[in-house]
């Protein structure tokens, strides 16, 4: 068992776990935003094996293209699915975020824990990382699901297109993944580009009536 990553597994599933809880998300917005979330999911990885060799390559291209297919898929299956969720549009952001960061990330990384070597790197980096990636994670995700919302509920697209570029972030992601580079490149830009959409987000909420 490999311990070091078992503790960015246990972060990843505290930071996707503790707003469902404090928030009270409904089971029902829950699983509309699982359906919105691993739809887009599913759309990005045909995509990536339809071109494979495109995507393992690491060009500014290929890096240009992850941020394009998250920024595309992501909020606009959370439009799509959006429709199904009668209130609460900050519990469907959550609960974008929980899917990702408790169930994707979490899960996936106590699965790598089982057999993984230990990390050349040091524990307080890895930790420091996690926990920016995770709550940039959050934020966009929450902005994303509050966007759709207010996009659909005022008939203006204009609020989930103001926001979806927040998905270039996996650009850099892409980036470090590709090259093996410094993961504080992509970890501190996505902090940095979560406040960014939270904050246009909650200014968003406090102009309309739709909440």
């Amino acid at each position: 068992m490999n311990f070091e990553i078992l503790s960015l597994a246990l972060i990843s599933i505290i930071i996707g776990v503790t707003p469902l809880l404090v928030h009270r998300v409904k089971v029902t917005v829950l699983f509309i935003a699982a359906a919105a979330y691993f739809t887009a999911i599913a759309s990005k990885g045909v995509i990536q094996l339809a071109f494979l060799k495109f995507f393992i390559t690491p060009q500014i291209p290929t890096f240009l293209a992850y941020g394009a297919l998250t920024a595309i898929t992501e909020p606009g299956f959370a439009y799509l699915f959006v429709r199904l969720v009668r209130q609460d549009p900050e519990g469907y952001g959550i609960s974008l975020a929980f899917w990702e960061n408790a169930v994707v990330v979490g899960l996936g990384d106590l699965a790598l824990a089982l057999y993984e070597p230990p990390l050349n790197q040091p524990f307080i980096d890895l930790v420091l990382v996690k926990i920016m990636d995770r709550l940039g994670s959050l934020f966009v995700h929450y902005s994303w699901g509050v966007c759709a919302y207010l996009s659909y509920k005022s008939r203006d697209i204009r609020y989930i297109i103001s926001v979806a570029p927040l998905g270039f972030i996996d650009s850099l992601g892409s980036y470090v993944a590709l090259t093996h580079a410094n993961y504080f490149i992509a970890s501190i830009p996505a902090l940095v580009f979560g406040i960014v959409g939270f904050t246009v987000t909650r200014y968003y909420m406090r102009k309309k009536d739709y909440l």
